[in-house]
């Protein structure tokens, strides 16, 4: 099966509810299988992602603050 790309991020929601309705009416449930693995696969890369930032915030504030006395932020000082 084949993840759909970021350009197609946006309208896998309305393929979703379209192949639903589809698989629902008997049409076969091949899609419906194809946007699930999609949605799973970005939900888990998005999951990791946020571990990981926790994890560098934890650091962070561990590490107290930052030399230069500028806050820092989750994308870095300012």
């Amino acid at each position: 099966m084949t993840s759909l790309t970021h350009d197609q991020d946006i309208t896998t929601w309305l393929q979703l509810l379209s192949a639903i309705e589809e698989a629902e009416a008997g049409h076969g449930t091949a899609r419906l299988t194809e946007i699930c693995m999609s949605v799973y696969g970005a939900l888990a890369a998005a999951q990791f992602q946020i571990t990981q930032l926790r994890a560098r915030i934890h650091v962070l504030a561990q590490a107290g603050p930052a030399r230069t006395g500028r806050p820092v932020t989750a994308t870095g000082p300012r």
